[in-house]
C-alpha cells in the first residue's frame, strides 16, 4: 500500500487492517480458507477501544465546529466593522468639512 502524505497513522493503520479483513472475507467466501483466523486481541477489547477513540474524536469535532463559528461570527462582524469606518471616512473627508479637516491636520502635523 503507498504511503499517503500527511495522513494520520490511526487512519493508514485502520486501512491496512480494512484491507486485510476484506482479504480474508473473500477467502473465506471463495473457500480458499476452512476458518477465519485467530484475532489478536479479544474483539469485544478492540471494539470498546475503538467505540472509545471514536467518540473522542467526535468530542474534538464538535469543539473545533465551535470554535470555527465563534471565528466566523467575529470575522463578520469585524467585516461590517471596517465597510462602516470606510464609509465613514469616505464621509468625513468629502466635501467642505473634509478639506477643512485635512488642512486643520495638516497644520497641526506642522507644529
Amino acid at each position: 500500500m503507498s504511503e499517503r502524505r500527511g495522513e494520520d497513522p490511526r487512519v493508514e493503520e485502520l486501512l491496512r487492517v480494512n484491507a486485510e479483513l476484506a482479504a480474508e472475507v473473500r477467502n473465506l467466501t471463495l473457500g480458499y480458507a476452512d476458518a477465519p483466523r485467530p484475532a489478536g486481541m479479544p474483539t469485544t477489547r478492540r471494539l470498546g477501544r475503538l467505540i472509545e477513540e471514536r467518540d473522542q474524536l467526535q468530542a474534538e469535532l464538535e469543539a473545533t465546529r465551535s470554535e470555527l463559528e465563534a471565528v466566523s461570527e467575529d470575522r463578520a462582524g469585524l467585516e461590517r466593522q471596517n465597510q462602516e469606518m470606510a464609509v465613514e471616512i469616505v464621509r468625513l473627508s468629502a466635501g467642505l468639512f473634509g478639506f477643512l479637516r485635512r488642512a486643520r491636520g495638516k497644520l497641526l502635523d506642522r507644529e
